[in-house]
């Protein structure tokens, strides 16, 4: 599924991290297929001039439709400057939408029965990773799932072992224990999961949100599709797919929160959404210089909790 990428104050800082880390992993599979270490992203780094005659699609049922009014406000201001520098925005569709998110937009990895659940995959893939990692650490007595498992038990009051210890792990470690039960054993249940996920969130996601109705028969695809995914139900696409993101932050909204554009296309398209991220970013710093910063509103509350009434 989906791997933390590079951060940055900027995009450039970011592909520029990217530079370094891009290549062919031995211990990764994934890096075996399409990895081309001639790529230098630091060359895709684009200006607002290239937006001029670029076609965006705006994924809208159970994406864009929940994003809230506030949000919307800070992308739209963008989107005119981003029309006003010759850009085309247009709203598409993923196909797979109701099938693979929530009505309300949010992130849901056990939706689905479990051969047709994100989480089935997740687990298993995590069990054999986690513990393929931890057997190669050699100053520490940690060496499989059940180790962390033991270890959260015996340590429950920083650890959040159990439902209730910690504000972070409200519920515990169960995702763990979940992780455990899996045995990392990829039989007809995860397969049939893993096929099915990837073949709704590429073929009847990403790539059919990808393709829309034009004059030019050539070039019938958009250049990148734009998300504003604090809901995280397009992370949640792309991971599954296997196919990249890039965000970058645009402002904030009334309440002081950041909002935020996502980019996204097909696998291996890095370059594509490192050009149209930082084309979108030098427009932003046009309109608002450096980009505004949370305010953090009533960080020192303290959260009081009251029992609901019948």
């Amino acid at each position: 599924m989906d791997s933390v990428g590079v951060f940055g104050r900027v995009v450039a800082d970011a592909v520029h991290g990217l530079d370094v880390l891009v290549g062919r992993d031995e211990e990764d599979p994934m890096t075996h297929e399409g990895s081309d270490t001639s790529i230098k992203f630091s060359d895709y780094l684009a200006s607002r001039t290239v937006l001029d005659g670029a076609k965006f699609g705006l994924p809208w049922s159970r994406c864009w439709e929940c994003v809230s009014p506030q949000r919307k406000d800070v992308a739209m201001q963008i989107f005119k400057a981003m029309e006003n520098a010759g850009a085309t925005i247009i709203r598409t569709e993923f196909p797979c939408a109701g099938n693979r998110i929530a009505q309300d937009g949010s992130w849901d990895w056990k939706r689905g029965e479990a051969t047709e659940s994100e989480f089935t995959v997740v687990t298993t893939d995590a069990y054999t990773d986690i513990n393929s990692y931890l057997s190669q650490l050699s100053e520490s007595s940690v060496k499989s799932v059940e180790d962390i498992i033991t270890y959260n038990s015996n340590n429950a009051g920083t650890e959040g072992a159990k439902p209730g210890d910690i504000p972070a792990f409200p519920s515990g470690q169960d995702n763990l224990q979940e992780i455990a039960n899996s045995r990392g054993i990829e039989d007809e249940t995860y397969n049939r999961a893993l096929r099915y996920t990837r073949d709704e969130c590429r073929r009847r996601g990403i790539d059919a949100a990808l393709q829309f109705e034009g004059n030019d028969p050539g070039a019938n695809e958009f250049d990148a599709l734009i998300l504003c995914d604090r809901n995280g139900a397009g992370q949640q696409l792309a991971a599954q797919a296997g196919y990249p993101i890039i965000t970058i932050p645009i402002g904030i909204d009334t309440a002081g929160f950041p909002v935020s554009l996502s980019f996204q296309h097909k696998a291996w398209q890095e370059r594509t959404l490192v050009k149209w991220a930082s084309a979108v970013e030098d427009l932003v710093h046009e309109i608002q210089g450096w980009r505004p910063m949370p305010e953090y509103r009533n960080f020192h509350a303290k959260n009081i909790p009251i029992n609901s009434i019948p």
